[in-house]
């Protein structure tokens, strides 16, 4: 058991907690509502599900009783995806029962809520996001050579190679490549499954609709629509360019992100093989974390801070641009244990348009150190800059 960053107001405020399988949702919710009165509805039960769809009134009504005999209870249900009127359920009783008791929906894919134009209850509910673990949570049990081959989606860690292999295997083909696949809808399986192991493999760099249309037979629409998939299924998710120049013609294509590293290598066929210090996978992974971590640090701490990458036509690219609180960041990332000077022009030239941008180069360092105006900083003192 991890102590997870998530801050869920149970008790005092109803809430989505939304997360890709796996990642502990139903943990977390165990541990924290340990002290309260809690009514279960789970929708991965049969029964229940059968129970609420053929009458989602009945639901309202259970609930109804149980709240006037547990005041300051928690009402939990599970996947709430696959049962949207049960939503419309839940808004009466939150406007009915006056703040009695709260209500927290789980889901694993905002897919099927946005397609069937479901009531997300007009702001009674607040939305949250559990990512898997990261670094600041797993503690003394970090291994980064570990996440980097793995991930850190909690069955994996402290596990056995093989454990791992395994699960990974069977994760990406029984929930992606079969769960995704049935509430997406999608009619080309091949062309789709084909798709995610592209995806898996590009993860981090740009998305080229074309290239991938021709590898899958699909049209590039299409392309943009199975990234659509993996962003309402949480699979992945795009982090647009940072375009505000007037001095230089700049990609304006997003990047995509796979949400976890070992689901990525498991996709794109590269479990067997252990990351290696000095090679170009090597340095994709560890870039690859970096964003990762950092994306789930800014949900986390609720940092309204804009993520984006900055690329240019002719090739000067930042890895990562910040509009913080205290002023841009460009942020550099690089996974050797020596950092050139030669190896930082992205900066230098995204400095040239945004002279008063915070310059920082993040690496597998001991410690922090300066070349010129670029701060060079270790990544776990990068990440506590970040946090504040």
């Amino acid at each position: 058991m991890y102590a997870r960053e998530l801050k869920l107001p149970l008790g005092e405020q109803s809430c989505f907690l939304f997360g890709p399988r796996q990642t502990g949702k139903t943990t977390l919710l165990s541990l924290l509502a340990v002290e309260r009165p809690r009514f279960d509805a789970t929708l991965l039960d049969t029964e229940t599900l059968l129970k609420y769809s053929r009458e989602p009134g009945r639901f309202r009504r259970e609930v109804a009783y149980w709240a006037e005999r547990h005041p300051g209870g928690i009402v939990i249900v599970d996947e709430i995806q696959k049962l949207p009127p049960l939503l419309d359920e839940i808004q009466h009783l939150l406007d009915s029962l006056g703040g009695r008791v709260s209500f927290v929906m789980t889901g694993s894919s905002a897919r099927k809520l946005k397609r069937s134009s479901a009531n997300l209850l007009g702001g009674r509910a607040w939305p949250y996001t559990l990512f898997p673990l990261t670094c600041r949570e797993l503690g003394r049990d970090f291994d980064l050579g570990s996440v980097l081959r793995f991930g850190s989606l909690p069955p994996v860690i402290g596990r056995t190679e093989g454990f791992c292999r395994r699960f990974l295997k069977a994760y990406t083909q029984t929930y992606l490549k079969e769960e995704i696949l049935q509430e997406a809808l999608i009619r080309n399986v091949p062309a789709f499954s084909r798709f995610l192991e592209l995806a898996a493999d590009q993860s981090g760099g740009l998305a080229n609709y074309s290239n991938f249309a021709a590898e899958t037979g699909v049209a590039s629409k299409t392309i943009r629509e199975y990234y659509q998939i993996l962003e309402d299924t949480l699979v992945a998710f795009a982090v647009q360019p940072y375009t505000r120049s007037a001095r230089k013609r700049l990609t304006t294509h997003p990047v995509y992100h796979l949400f976890d590293l070992g689901v990525c290598n498991a996709l794109a066929g590269r479990l067997p093989l252990q990351p290696t210090r000095g090679t170009a996978v090597y340095g994709r992974l560890f870039e690859e974390f970096i964003v990762l971590e950092l994306k789930r640090l800014l949900a986390y701490r609720e940092l309204d801070w804009p993520l984006h990458y900055w690329r240019t036509a002719h090739g000067a690219e930042v890895d990562a641009v910040l509009e913080t609180e205290r002023g841009l960041w460009a942020v550099e990332i690089k996974s050797g244990a020596a950092i050139r000077p030669a190896e930082l022009g992205g900066l230098r030239s995204f400095r040239e348009d945004h002279p008063g941008a915070r310059l920082l180069c993040v690496g597998d360092l001991d410690r922090p150190f300066k070349l010129g105006n670029i701060e060079c900083l270790p990544w776990r003192a990068f990440f506590d800059e970040v946090a504040g």
